[in-house]
């Protein structure tokens, strides 16, 4: 399985819940939950993912990794592999405009553009809760 490419804000870096000792992104800006949304997917305990946001003109920045999720901040993570940081050639650029629901994939754009995105908020054409790829693991 390819680990999906998803938007990771680098400024958010911390300890891993699951291991101090390794780095983690925070998956908590509106760029990872669009991401997670358009490719269908909620996330789980160890799921592989990459994360990468722009570096400058030429590279982006990327780690590689599981999520992760921390019980104590209640938010997700990705926990780096053991190489880290790495510096890639420049991905695809182009602007996503889409915010699809994750669940029946109807386009939210007009919808979180109208009001917002708030905690709670669900999809008017199935009712899936637009957060649900972040939302807390059932355990």
């Amino acid at each position: 399985m390819t680990p999906l490419r998803i938007y990771a804000d680098f400024n958010g870096c911390v300890s891993s819940p699951r291991d101090p000792n390794r780095k983690a992104v925070v998956l908590d800006t509106m760029g990872s939950l669009k991401d997670l949304c358009n490719a269908g997917v909620i996330l789980s305990q160890g799921l592989p993912l990459i994360g990468a946001d722009w570096s400058d003109e030429n590279e982006d920045i990327e780690v590689h990794g599981l999520a992760q999720y921390d019980v104590e901040q209640k938010w997700w993570v990705i926990e780096f592999d053991d190489i880290g940081f790495r510096d890639v050639p420049a991905g695809d650029r182009t602007p996503i405009s889409e915010f699809r629901c994750v669940s029946c994939q109807s386009d939210l754009t007009k919808q979180i553009k109208a009001k917002g995105l708030q905690l709670g908020d669900v999809c008017q054409h199935c009712g899936t809760p637009v957060h649900a790829p972040i939302a807390p693991p059932i355990i």
